[in-house]
């Protein structure tokens, strides 16, 4: 496999025309599907250089977040129907189903970027969720373009690639931390702006969830009804369903059954607990529901997530593409070539 250089090589000062391509206009957005990561650990690592002759990003969208730090040089990106230019140590942080890629003149840099899964930062319904599900929502819409004046966000994003490279002990739980800690300093910062929702009307939406993830969080092993979701909201089922697909992109009960899975992965990772007994303490009376269910969320049996092995997965997968061999490149990248 070609080898890629871990040194940025020289970015020449010069404009960059694009290859001959299709025009932005003209190209039609790649849904991508494929998974990040793995299981496990859902967040994926790639190394872009784009003086690379086989580099080409065409536009694509895919339902995971996608955070970019130019290593030098600059990069002019596509989203969401509008430029972005970025010079070194700038991040732009790609909300999940936001179509984006190389702008028409996308400029010579080298950059590294993650792609993951927004729920590995989700606190299982705790305050920080509700910040998280304003963004998947579109509530709240993210300043996508993060300078490098920023100085304790860049500090904490370089950190967080570091980690990532160096995957040290630990470093699925450090990776997730700083994710979180980012969306924080940039709500701290101020990078964001609300849509224009009265804010009483905001407020009583904000408390109707509360009480609701409340409820699931302290009683998600026991019969949980629809009723009492919207009776608990002070709302009538149909209204709730409706109020409650809004802010989570689930419905309750699909996010009920997503909260009591998630709950057994814990238990079947740091428990040694029966599998039917794991199902009952997590709300799932039926065994067989539980079986397909847990398989839906996570596309595996419950066994085979017990005894899964990263390791044996490829460490590759886990963290992306390991930088010392090559690259996770999909249909749009090409290795760097020394």
């Amino acid at each position: 496999m070609t080898k890629v250089s871990k040194q940025p090589k020289e970015i020449r000062p010069e404009t960059e025309t694009r290859k001959k391509s299709v025009p932005l206009k003209e190209q039609v957005p790649v849904h991508e599907e494929q998974q990040r990561g793995s299981i496990i650990y859902p967040l994926q690592y790639n190394l872009c250089n784009t003086a690379n002759k086989y580099y080409d990003l065409w536009l694509h969208w895919h339902n995971e977040f996608e955070l970019i730090h130019i290593i030098s040089g600059e990069y002019n990106l596509f989203m969401d129907n509008h430029e972005i230019h970025m010079k070194k140590d700038d991040f732009c942080l790609i909300p999940g189903k936001v179509i984006h890629g190389d702008a028409q003149v996308k400029g010579l840099a080298l950059y590294e970027s993650i792609v993951f899964d927004i729920d590995m930062v989700r606190l299982h319904s705790y305050a920080s969720d509700l910040f998280i599900n304003d963004i998947v929502s579109s509530t709240v819409s993210l300043e996508s373009h993060i300078t490098s004046d920023h100085k304790d966000i860049l500090s904490l994003g370089l950190q967080l690639f570091e980690n990532i490279k160096a995957h040290p002990s630990g470093y699925e739980m450090i990776s997730s931390g700083c994710l979180l800690m980012f969306l924080g300093l940039m709500k701290k910062e101020g990078l964001y702006r609300e849509k224009k929702i009265l804010p009483a009307h905001k407020r009583a939406r904000n408390d109707q969830l509360d009480l609701v993830l409340n409820l699931i969080r302290n009683n998600f092993s026991q019969d949980l009804t629809l009723q009492q979701m919207a009776d608990i909201a002070g709302l009538s089922p149909k209204y709730f369903c409706r109020i409650f697909r809004e802010m989570m992109e689930k419905s309750p009960i699909e996010y009920l059954n997503w909260f009591r899975i998630n709950r057994a992965c814990n238990m079947l990772r740091e428990t040694e607990d029966k599998l039917p007994d794991i199902a009952y303490n997590c709300g799932f009376n039926d065994f067989s529901y539980f079986i397909k269910t847990f398989r839906r969320y996570k596309g595996m049996t419950p066994l085979k997530y017990r005894n899964f092995d990263p390791i044996k997965f490829g460490q590759a997968n886990s963290i992306g593409a390991d930088i010392s061999e090559g690259l996770d490149v999909g249909n749009s990248l090409a290795p760097t070539e020394e």
